[in-house]
């Protein structure tokens, strides 16, 4: 419990040094946030293909962090490529869960993730220019995501869900010249709050299939 606290104390100083214009304490915490909580998520999660999976995101969202540090749009395409990454594999690590989940049994639950990648889309593209491709095919990557996560857990769902948000602040701000008030703290505050929940649901899932498992109780089998 404590290496979550630690990740607590990581977001909040990282979003205070937003709001306070202090560039040393973003450079501190940004590189430990994903390190710390992929700890946690390895400590606190029975091992499953899931977890294994989730902390190799983890991983890559953490170059992607370090990448989006630098300046200049070669390390934004760098960044995007780690995120890129990220998302593909919870994609692998969330797909065999969805084929029993929401979006097989409901697929209607899948209609506003497509919805905001198209309305977005187009807004975009006349404001990327040469970026455009590579970040309509990530915005793709997030909402796939976001979406299979409904199949795994709430607090999963509501994690993918935010991180949607935290992405399109950026794609706003940062490609589309969208002025918004405290923007930088904005994106860390929906951004670290995605991270964790996205891994809360991934232990929460983890812990009940195991608990499943060992009681016996004839619950089919989840292969996670």
């Amino acid at each position: 419990m404590a290496v979550l606290w630690a990740y607590v104390a990581l977001s909040i100083a990282n979003v205070v040094g937003h709001l306070g214009d202090a560039a040393w304490l973003t450079t501190a915490s940004k590189p430990l946030l994903m390190p710390v909580l992929a700890a946690w998520l390895w400590t606190s999660t029975p091992p499953s293909r899931l977890r294994r999976l989730t902390f190799v995101a983890l991983a890559c969202s953490w170059l992607g962090d370090l990448a989006l540090m630098g300046a200049g749009d070669g390390w934004f395409l760098a960044g995007i490529g780690g995120f890129a990454l990220a998302q593909m594999v919870y994609v692998a690590a969330f797909w065999p869960l969805a084929r029993t989940g929401p979006p097989r049994r409901r697929p209607a639950v899948l209609l506003p993730y497509a919805v905001v990648w198209m309305a977005l889309m187009p807004y975009l593209a006349t404001r990327v220019d040469e970026l455009f491709v590579p970040v309509a095919v990530y915005g793709l990557l997030l909402v796939t995501m976001a979406a299979l996560a409904l199949g795994v857990h709430r607090l999963t769902a509501i994690g993918a869900v935010l991180f949607v948000v935290s992405d399109g602040l950026i794609a706003l701000t940062a490609l589309a010249d969208l002025t918004l008030p405290a923007s930088g703290a904005l994106v860390m505050a929906t951004y670290t709050a995605a991270q964790a929940l996205i891994a809360a649901g991934v232990r929460d899932r983890s812990r009940a299939a195991e608990d499943s498992a060992h009681l016996g109780d004839g619950a089919p089998r989840l292969t996670l």
